[in-house]
């Protein structure tokens, strides 16, 4: 599945925090716990390769909470901070302690140079990952506008953590063009991607795929099936016939099918699902 979607206010967006990196002690980057990889921005590696990471595996409440753990471990073998969070329903005092410990190091920095200075401190992260949400829950009152889609937030938007510690919301950047055929269809079923331009039926089945491979029991629990075919249209067409979506003649509706799938797998009907692991549980 090949996406190439990168609207203008991305391309400004992206302009302007180049123009702020200076200024900018702390990036706290915000990823899927479910796909962790591939909410993953390409871009920030290089346009903040000289600043202190935070990795925030948020939603974690929607992934596997075993995964979830492995990721942690794999970020943190590879030097680099990360904690799980949960913007719907996790407590944020805690992430607002990670935040400070993360921040630690700089405070010190200052301190030694003599310096009472606020630490600035980036958060950003693909499309619809929860940033907002975040903020807004260690904020304390809703401050920032959320929204459970790609594209909703537009500007950069500064909120006071504490008195020495300031945070920025920006919008959510993917890269200009996704040429992967893993990481397109996973951005896509996290919601980072507008579905407008995407095949549904294309995407069920690629979903289909992973959940055979990796959680076949939830899948044949959801949809009450004694035995899961080993290919995705064959299993497509158990579960329509299961939940009685036909068409005229006995044909299947493949097309209510994905709606369905889809739908289920974004509001964790479906259960707990990681889309990917790190290479030591592969």
């Amino acid at each position: 599945m090949n996406i190439n979607w990168y609207p203008g206010h991305m391309t400004k967006a992206k302009r302007e925090l180049s123009a702020k990196v200076k200024l900018i002690d702390l990036v706290i980057e915000v990823l899927d716990a479910r796909a962790p990889v591939s909410s993953l921005n390409p871009d920030f590696q290089e346009l903040f390769s000289s600043k202190k990471r935070l990795y925030i595996l948020n939603k974690s409440d929607m992934a596997d909470e075993e995964a979830t753990l492995k990721w942690l471990k794999h970020f943190k073998a590879q030097g680099i901070d990360a904690v799980s969070y949960s913007a719907a329903t996790a407590n944020p005092a805690k992430l607002k302690k990670d935040i400070e410990a993360a921040a630690a190091d700089i405070y010190m920095k200052y301190e030694k140079k003599g310096m009472k200075k606020t630490v600035r401190a980036l958060v950003c992260g693909i499309p619809n990952v929860g940033k907002s949400a975040i903020l807004n829950r260690l904020y304390g009152k809703k401050k920032l506008d959320e929204a459970n889609r790609p594209g909703g937030t537009r500007g950069l938007s500064w909120v006071k953590l504490t008195p020495y510690l300031e945070l920025m919301d920006s919008p959510g950047l993917l890269w200009p063009k996704i040429e992967n055929e893993e990481t397109g269809p996973i951005i896509a079923l996290i919601g980072s991607i507008k579905t407008d331009i995407l095949d549904k039926e294309e995407l069920s089945y690629y979903l289909l795929k992973l959940l055979l491979k990796n959680s076949p029991q939830m899948l044949k629990e959801r949809y009450k099936l004694s035995e899961l075919p080993e290919d995705p249209w064959e299993t497509m067409t158990a579960i329509c016939k299961k939940r009685g979506f036909l068409l005229k003649g006995g044909e299947i509706d493949s097309e209510r099918g994905a709606n369905v799938l889809l739908g289920e797998f974004s509001s964790a009907k479906l259960g707990r699902i990681t889309l990917e692991y790190p290479p030591e549980v592969l």
